[in-house]
């Protein structure tokens, strides 16, 4: 015994009671665990195992029989996992697919080393080549590698003349260059000390006149101070005045509005009568207002009542169309039971004379000659002239007009039947359509009725829209009195505020009056700014061309006595540089004497052309050694490559097996599932019919599960589809598939059946309780049901009931075990 737990939140697991400990934790290893114990091969959906075969759902025990074969396909080939063998070959796929690139990638790689191996004797050729030509290139490197030490040599020691010489050059030069300096800076000298004595001489003349010119500007900036402070009360003086007469101006506003307050007041005790009758005619039309809004509110209620009423009497007329349709085609549902027993007449009779025909075309195919097949004699009950084919000919003849006499009955049987059966269902609507007549005539007498007491309400209102529009006319010709006197009366509340107001101006206005007389006092001590300034003027710009040349002079005279002093040293110093210059110049015509420049330009000419020439043999030579060095690499690869191609063709011949094999697997795969589906369902149809023939205690009917998973009964040797089987041979028939199904897929011998007897009446419910008794194989069944039609058929009952408080009834179930 073990213990299976399921719960969502803590997830699965397996418990052993006598080892007191968990055996299987979380989903996967349950799955494993219940595969293995309950006899059901590893990756089987326990789902649709569970709802195909152990415990179908209630309501659904006949239902996939009765659907189409591809929703029967859909459903078993899961359970029979046939959709594993095509799901299969569908991901061999992949591996083929993986296989046919490696191969492909192998056969490219041959392709590209059997490219690469075809240039091995062009390399080894180009490599010899290159190792001749790095033999003679170093050669002739080391001989102009000598002469190049050779000519470095003599070039070094002209090198070291030319040095000389441009060292004796350089000081001449400089000497040369100094002396030149000191003779432009004596000239320089020379003029800054004639300019000193000529500007002493100028502000002398004119130092007096720029004294003027001084004073007068220090007196300007004194007015100019005295000017910006009589600028500034100008301004403050604009200023106290702009106040002013917006102070006055506001003054002048606050008196008018005075003026209109009082008049307001007088206004006001006319208009008092007119907002009386203004507030009498508002309340007069908003009571006519609401009476009209309530008489259109009626009118609309019974327009949309009369739109339902003419969609009611659509609707009746449409229903009592369909009544006396109804009526019409239910004529034939009387004779049903008749034409059905009639058919299945037709049927038993048209087996056993296809049977008998079948039977004598086999007896004519034995007979030889007119003799008999048993004896070898000719028959004696021939008549004379007449041979046994003959006669046997006559029998098929009498057989052939028989059944098609019986199938022109049967068709018309058939159509006779469909006719009836269908006249049962429009006999079936018919209740419902009466029904329905009734409740629309109903509903039309509650709508009618509603609609006169809504009219009944509206005749009751009274006819308002002359008295409407009359007190809307006065109502105008008022002009609004209420609305005049709340401004008239916006304007009277600020009278008091409007006498404080033009008391605070008065204060103001003397206020500012005394501010602008002590501005205009202070203003009378600048009245004779302007003159002044004029005069300041006048003699600042009369001295200020002296003031000028005093100004420009003034730096040069007082520096008269150094520049003096500087031209005295400037001659001795370019005295002393004239003498260096004598004994540079004898230096560097020693110099010149012992150096070659011709010969020198020569060597070093010679000597770039042998550095040039060894640059480009090293060039050269490392180029041939490098190009050596590439062709020796890539012989040994090419080797390497040769080795390698031999593997790559063992590679090409394992995946070329290896996609054949795989190829040959998929094929299978795909032939395979039709062929499993096949054999499970000969095996299930031999088996549910055995179990089939057990419940039903009738050994002559034989159960046929077909390919397409639909169920057939044959019977006298006519085959009879699963839809046109009673209730009882459904639910035997599609029982017998189901525990057929469960015997051959796992090793349970348990099932549940939920309501098996759903939707049978008492008698059909007596025979399928009694039906499933006599099930064998099994160990243990389930039933549920909510009727007591088991009791008398099972080991064990377990009844379920639910009492409500304050409640007489009951609701219960019960669970009865067999086995």
């Amino acid at each position: 015994h073990y213990i299976v737990y399921r719960d969502t939140a803590t997830g699965y697991n397996v418990y052993d009671p006598g080892l007191k400990m968990r055996v299987a934790d979380k989903k996967d290893e349950v799955c494993r665990f219940l595969w293995q114990h309950l006899g059901v091969d590893p990756g089987t959906d326990l789902d649709s195992l569970f709802r195909r075969a152990i415990g179908v759902p209630q309501g659904t025990f006949t239902a996939i029989f009765l659907d189409t074969p591809a929703e029967r396909k859909k459903a078993f080939d899961k359970l029979l996992k046939v959709e594993e063998y095509r799901r299969g070959a569908e991901e061999l796929l992949k591996t083929a697919r993986f296989i046919d690139q490696q191969a492909a990638e192998v056969r490219e790689k041959i392709a590209r080393y059997e490219g690469e191996i075809a240039r091995i004797d062009d390399v080894e050729a180009e490599h010899k080549l290159f190792a001749v030509r790095v033999t003679e290139l170093t050669a002739e490197l080391d001989r102009v590698a000598a002469e190049v030490v050779e000519k470095q040599a003599s070039v070094e020691t002209l090198d070291k003349a030319e040095l000389v010489l441009l060292s004796a050059r350089a000081t001449l030069d400089k000497f040369q260059t100094e002396q030149m300096q000191l003779a432009v800076a004596l000239s320089q000298k020379e003029n800054q000390a004639a300019q000193g004595r000529e500007a002493a001489v100028k502000t002398a003349e004119v130092k007096a006149d720029s004294e003027k010119h001084t004073a007068a500007v220090l007196q300007l900036h004194e007015l100019e101070r005295e000017r910006v402070e009589r600028e500034k009360l100008r301004d403050n003086l604009s200023k106290v005045e702009t106040a002013l007469a917006a102070v006055r101006a506001d003054q002048r506003y606050s008196q008018e509005a005075l003026e209109r307050a009082l008049r307001a007041h007088a206004e006001m005790n006319g208009l008092r009568p007119a907002v009386s009758e203004q507030g009498r005619l508002e309340t007069e039309l908003s009571r006519m207002r609401d009476l009209a809004a309530q008489a259109k509110a009626l009118g609309n209620q019974i327009t949309a009542l009369d739109e339902k009423i003419g969609r009611l009497r659509e609707s009746f007329r449409l229903n009592k169309n369909q009544i006396a349709n109804a009526l019409e085609k239910t004529a034939g549902a009387d004779g049903r039971e008749t034409l059905e027993k009639r058919d299945e007449e037709i049927v038993r009779e048209l087996a056993s004379l296809h049977a008998a025909l079948e039977r004598d075309e086999r007896f004519q195919r034995e007979i030889q000659n007119g003799l008999c097949p048993i004896l070898s004699q000719k028959c004696l009950n021939l008549k004379e002239g007449e041979s046994l084919e003959s006669f046997v000919t006559s029998q098929f003849t009498e057989l052939r007009t028989r059944i098609a006499v019986l199938e022109t009955e049967h068709g018309q049987v058939g159509v006779a039947l469909r006719t009836s059966r269908e006249s049962e269902k429009f006999l079936a609507q018919l209740a419902t359509l009466q029904a329905r007549e009734k409740e629309i005539a109903d509903e039309g007498k509650l709508l009618r009725d509603e609609k006169d007491a809504l009219q009944s309400q509206l005749d009751a209102l009274p006819k308002i829209e002359d008295d409407l529009a009359r007190t809307e006319t006065a109502l105008k010709e008022l002009n609004n009195p209420k609305g005049r006197m709340e401004l008239l009366e916006a304007e009277t509340r600020i009278e008091g505020e409007l006498r404080q107001k033009l008391s605070n101006i008065e204060s103001n206005v003397e206020r500012l009056e005394s501010d602008r007389r002590i501005l205009v006092e202070q203003l009378d001590l600048y009245k004779d700014l302007d003159a002044r300034w004029t005069e300041s003027a006048a003699v600042r710009d009369a001295t200020a061309n002296a003031n000028r040349i005093y100004l420009a002079n003034e730096a040069l005279a007082n520096r008269v006595d150094e520049y003096e002093q500087q031209l005295a040293v400037a001659k001795k110093d370019l005295e002393a540089v004239q003498s260096s210059v004598a004994e540079a110049k004898e230096t560097f015509e020693q110099a010149e004497q012992t150096y070659d420049r011709r010969r020198h330009r020569t060597e070093r000419e010679m000597l770039v052309d042998l550095q040039k020439r060894q640059a480009e043999l090293s060039a050269t030579l490392d180029s041939a050694r490098r190009r050596e060095a590439e062709l020796a690499a890539e012989l040994r690869r090419l080797d390497e490559v040769r080795k390698s191609i031999q593997a790559e063709f063992k590679e090409k011949e394992r995946l070329e097996k290896m996609s054949e094999l795989t190829t040959f697997i998929r094929d299978t795969l795909k032939e395979a599932a039709p062929l499993v589906a096949r054999n499970y369902v000969y095996h299930v149809s031999a088996e549910a019919n055995v179990m089939f023939r057990e419940i039903t205690g009738n050994a002559e009917h034989t159960l046929k599960w077909a390919e397409d998973y639909g169920i057939s009964l044959e019977e006298g040797g006519y085959e009879r589809p699963f839809q046109s089987l009673s209730g009882g041979e459904q639910m035997a028939a599609a029982l017998s598939v189901r525990l057929a199904l469960l015997k051959q897929l796992t090793d349970l011998r348990i099932a549940f059946f939920d309501e098996p007897t759903s939707n049978l009446d008492l008698e059909r419910r007596e025979n399928l309780a009694m039906q499933i008794s006599q099930i064998k194989h099994f160990e243990q069944l389930f039933v549920i049901s909510h009727d007591d039609t088991f009791e008398g058929y099972v080991d064990n009952v377990v009844t379920v009931a639910k009492d409500e408080p304050g409640q007489g009834e009951a609701m219960g179930a019960q669970a009865s075990l067999l086995g």
